[in-house]
């Protein structure tokens, strides 16, 4: 991994990933949403600006869009010239009408991207439970010469997304800095969160390579290291509560040539460690379904894999990101191109699609 550990470092020296995933388009569903038994998609939501994490509940699903930069670009560093602007937002979207609908309930939060919008980070992780939505912002340091002014005042925290505003919950980038958990270096990178149903909230920080814990009071603290293997930090990613009460957390360590990821599995209550599956490409969603089944996108793979009494099996999709499984019915929803903002981005000399939402029926 680069020094930085983020989604779009690792993104940008891809050209696998686009050989797996190039030309990847939905199948058409039949009457009962099967083709020959096969798992089907149809995409219920386009215009998206790097979609990441997704989070279903009572009905509707959230996505946390990354947004797509901005006008102000901030230097040339290893992974080329960042702009950034207020683009991210937090998206629900749901079924009314007889059809899917989708619209920005937050927006104007900070967002940083490449010129043409793709490969972006801001609101990368959402999670709603029983109608408070929840998120977490990326974070920059001052010397990177992002404004401090609000809502840039929002970076490397938790906030609570309700009401149509985003408000400072806790700041999950300050335990890094205060604790340095995995010792490696002070970096922070807020990525991922879930919300439980006892009120704590746990947030991935990506660049920490930690958990961090946060009380129903507002109070954040370290709660889960990981260690490093099979030549890389583990960079965690995702989250996901399973049925037995366990919590997942799925990585980016390892490449598409070099399946080594993880979905750790840790103790909700004392963040220890009690195991994990590996042998995935880097992972930037994980869910479950009401029988236990576990769902891995693999984001530069190509591909979700759904994991059930050990057999593993596919469904290609191209760059997913958040992957989320409605509890009624067990069909799975999943961000597709998630590298990209609504007008698709450049890589390896072409044009990709913009970001859209997928849902997989018979899978």
């Amino acid at each position: 991994m680069t020094k930085r550990r983020t989604l779009v470092a690792t993104g940008l020296a891809t050209g696998v990933a686009l050989a797996a995933t190039a030309g990847v388009a939905p199948a058409s569903a039949g009457q009962g949403g099967q083709a020959g038994g096969k798992p089907v998609v149809r995409v219920i939501a386009t215009g998206l600006d790097n979609p990441r994490q997704l989070s279903y509940d009572h009905g509707r699903l959230y996505v946390a869009e990354a947004g797509r930069g901005g006008k102000k670009c901030i230097g040339e560093g290893p992974e080329g010239e960042t702009c950034v602007g207020l683009t991210s937002a937090l998206t629900k979207v749901y079924w009314d009408g007889g059809a899917w609908k989708h619209h920005r309930v937050v927006k104007g939060l900070p967002s940083g991207a490449a010129p043409d919008g793709g490969f972006a980070t801001g609101l990368d992780g959402v999670s709603a439970l029983h109608g408070k939505v929840w998120g977490v912002e990326t974070y920059a340091p001052p010397e990177a010469g992002v404004p401090t002014a609000p809502p840039w005042n929002t970076l490397g925290k938790l906030l609570d997304l309700g009401h149509g505003k985003a408000r400072i919950a806790a700041d999950i980038s300050a335990v890094e800095f205060r604790h340095n958990p995995h010792k490696a270096s002070l970096e922070s990178n807020p990525y991922a969160v879930l919300a439980l149903p006892d009120g704590r909230k746990i947030v991935a920080d990506a660049a920490g390579n930690d958990l961090v814990v946060v009380s129903p009071g507002g109070r954040a603290r370290p709660f889960t290291v990981f260690p490093d293997h099979d030549g890389n930090e583990s960079v965690p990613t995702s989250l996901a509560l399973g049925p037995d009460g366990t919590l997942y957390v799925g990585e980016l360590n390892g490449e598409a040539a070099k399946p080594t990821a993880r979905v750790w599995k840790v103790d909700p209550r004392t963040g220890k460690i009690l195991g994990w599956k590996s042998g995935f490409g880097s992972i930037g969603g994980i869910a479950f379904n009401g029988k236990g089944d576990l769902y891995v996108s693999q984001l530069f793979a190509g591909r979700v894999t759904k994991v059930s009494h050990g057999k593993r099996t596919s469904v290609k999709v191209p760059f997913p990101a958040g992957v989320a499984v409605d509890p009624y019915d067990g069909k799975v929803y999943v961000s597709a191109w998630s590298i990209a903002d609504r007008d698709g981005t450049m890589l390896e000399g072409r044009k990709t699609p913009g970001g859209q939402l997928w849902k997989i029926l018979g899978f």
